[in-house]
Parts: structure tokens; sequence; C-alpha cells
């Protein structure tokens, strides 16, 4: 009996530390994943990216998520924190409606295609692809000239069309909101002003997120639980993220943005090779 209640008192104790063994890392993760959120939002509303872009590497690296949940989780939590972003400009009269309108005419469809192909392709190719479209569009930013155009630009235009195609297409296959091609193509084609680039961008990316989203939850590639909690921290810090972009001049989020990228880009795709 004695040797019984021995072991039986031995079992709860181990019982109990794997439950607090259990606990902490549940603690860990939940961190990890409000951390995420609070670096994806903050930049969503800095660079008008959507907050996707950095939030695949972070949650491939401190989520530990798998390659496809950590390339699709992003995209529901780019809704809500795009458009608090986006409120914070809409009140300046800096969205272009008439340009989103129809970028989004295009996107939306392309978004859709973009999302199914993933289901053909490997994780790690995705990861490798989202790294080397990071460091391209950095140098591009980096070695840009300031910005000189200004105004709305004309809905029949066709590089509006080109860049909608690219945008929607890199939404749903990289998952990456799309605004990380929105940007530099507005600013760079067809000559917006920076914070209207980044305003009517923030717009697009939380209308081309909603198909997107559809077509990788039925994939299975949304890890929901994760995707609350970097909901919970990105939506407040996409605000503060906005709110802090129209303090600043367009070349200086232009440098930033693009050495931000260029930098966080390199790291990845070494790492995304090297686990290969």
């Amino acid at each position: 009996m004695l040797l019984h209640c021995c072991r039986a008192a031995g079992g709860v104790a181990l019982s109990n530390a794997a439950a607090r063994d259990s606990v902490q890392v549940m603690t860990r993760s939940a961190m990890a994943f409000l951390f995420v959120g609070l670096l994806t939002g903050f930049s969503a509303g800095l660079f008008g990216i959507g907050g996707a872009l950095i939030g695949t590497p972070l949650l491939r690296i401190i989520g530990q998520l798998p390659p496809l949940l950590a390339l699709a989780t992003p995209l529901p939590v780019a809704i809500p924190s795009a458009v608090s972003g986006a409120l914070a400009y809409w009140r300046r009269g800096l969205v272009d409606r008439v340009l989103a309108g129809r970028t989004l005419r295009i996107a939306v469809p392309m978004t859709i295609l973009g999302s199914a192909l993933t289901h053909w392709t490997p994780g790690t190719v995705l990861m490798v692809i989202t790294a080397l479209v990071l460091v391209y569009v950095a140098v591009s930013m980096i070695r840009r000239e300031s910005a000189t155009g200004g105004g709305d630009v004309p809905a029949s235009s066709v590089r509006v069309t080109i860049a909608a195609g690219i945008a929607g297409f890199a939404a749903g296959f990289l998952a990456i909101g799309g605004g990380i091609v929105l940007v530099p193509v507005y600013v760079r084609w067809l000559g917006v002003p920076m914070h209207r680039a980044l305003a009517t961008s923030l717009v697009c990316v939380a209308a081309m997120a909603i198909p997107g989203t559809l077509v990788h939850a039925m994939l299975g590639h949304i890890a929901w639980d994760a995707a609350g909690l970097v909901a919970l921290t990105a939506i407040p810090a996409s605000w503060l993220g906005a709110r802090l972009a129209l303090r600043l001049s367009g070349r200086t989020l232009e440098l930033s943005y693009g050495i931000l990228l260029a930098a966080f880009g390199l790291w990845f795709l070494v790492r995304s090779l090297a686990t290969q």
C-alpha cells in the first residue's frame, strides 16, 4: 500500500511538472505571437505593406509554424490591421478611391488564382520566393530618386492594370497582402506621392486579403489560434504606425522601408536556403 501511494504521489508530481511545462510553453508561444503582431501591425501602418510581408518570416522563425501555415496565417490579420491603418489616412483625405477601385477590379480575381496555386507549390519554395521579393523591392526603393508625381491617376491607365494583376497574384500566391508590390508601383510607375500611395495601398490590402483568406482557409493553410493572438496587438500597432507615417517625409519612409526590407529579406533568404 505504501509503495502504491508513493508511486501515485510520484505520478501526480510528474503530472504537475508536465502541466507546468506545458503552460510555460503555451505562454511563450502566446507571447511570441503577440510580439509578431506588434511588429507586423506597426509595419503595416508605417509602410503600407499589410503586415504579412514580415509576418510570414516571423511566424516561421519565432512562432515555429510550418511553411504553409506561416505563409497564410497573417492574411486574416491583414484585414482589420490594414483597415485600422487606412482610417488614419482616410481622415486626411489621402486615399485615392478611383485608383483603389481600378486596382481591386483586377487584383481580386488574381488573388484567388494565386491562392489556389499554392496547393501545388512546396512550402520551402514559397519561403525562398518571399525572401527574393523582399530583397528586390528593397533595393529598388533604396535606389529610387524622390517621387515627383502627384494628383490622381486615370482609372484607364494600362500601368494600373499591370500593377493590379501583379499585386493580386502576389497577394494570393505569397499571401503578402499586395502592399509590397503596390506601394513601389504606385510611386515608381505612376508618380503617386508616397503618403497617398501608402493610404491607397492599405485599402487595397484589406480588400485583397478577404478572398485570399477564404481560399487559404479552404486549403487548411491558416492557424486560427495564432492569427487571433497576432491580431490582438497588430490592430492597435497598425494605427500607431500610420500616425507616425503622417509625421515623416515621403523619402524618409521610402529609405526606411527599403533598408528594413533589404536586411530582413537577406537574413530570411539565407535562413530559408539553409533549412532546405
